[in-house]
């Protein structure tokens, strides 16, 4: 429950300066930000890029993703949106000649710069691009029936397998209504490798694809 307060107020606390920020510098007769936001489910595909696995192989698997969305209007064609998601993400990795089920439990945070396409339906597109970070909870790997805590430090080297968080970029695309309900579609991947022991020689980024929807409040 600590990590989830974290980085609930982080997110808030970043918001909320950008608007006083803004506010502070523009009159209020020219007053031209626009803050909404919303609620966003989506389904997602999750693996791993790696190096350093002889005959190692990754097949991508569903999860799901569910969070919210602050969106900070700066002109009608242009907004920063912070996003807070809750992931349940899986995949399958072999290696060796056995297959091991990997599930992951944690959150991400979010900023996107985003364009918007303007429709005369009132419709419009949504373009955009920015840097995440994710902080796992839980991660564990299922193999031959044995279920191993990837978050566990070894007793030996003192290392987890896994590290608990990870940064990287996101692109972003989507479709928004007249009322507000957006269809969007996302690719993110990570720069940080993944692995704590082993490090040096193995490498896996985390990459995910993801559909969805969201709702915009205060249009």
């Amino acid at each position: 429950m600590k990590k989830y307060s974290i980085i609930l107020t982080a997110f808030l606390l970043a918001v909320s300066l950008v608007v006083h920020a803004q506010t502070a510098d523009t009159p209020r007769t020219e007053q031209r930000l626009t803050l909404s936001g919303g609620p966003i489910l989506e389904s997602n595909l999750s693996g791993f890029f790696h190096s350093g696995v002889d005959g190692g192989d990754c097949q991508m698997r569903a999860g799901v993703s569910a969070g919210g969305f602050l969106d900070l209007g700066i002109r009608p064609t242009f907004s920063v949106q912070g996003t807070l998601l809750f992931h349940i993400k899986r995949s399958d990795f072999e290696w060796d000649g056995q297959t091991g089920e990997f599930r992951y439990v944690g959150a991400e945070f979010a900023v996107h710069a985003l364009y918007h396409f303007h429709l005369r339906s009132g419709t419009q597109f949504i373009v955009g691009l920015g840097p995440y970070t994710e902080f796992g909870f839980d991660a564990t790997l299922k193999r031959n029936g044995v279920k191993s805590n990837l978050y566990e430090k070894d007793t030996d080297t003192g290392l987890p397998i896994l590290r608990d968080s990870n940064t990287g970029f996101a692109v972003k695309v989507g479709y928004e209504l007249a009322c507000g309900l957006q269809l969007n579609a996302t690719y993110k991947a990570s720069v940080t490798n993944l692995l704590d022991a082993n490090s040096s020689t193995v490498k896996m980024h985390p990459h995910a694809v993801s559909v969805g929807v969201a709702y915009r409040f205060g249009k």
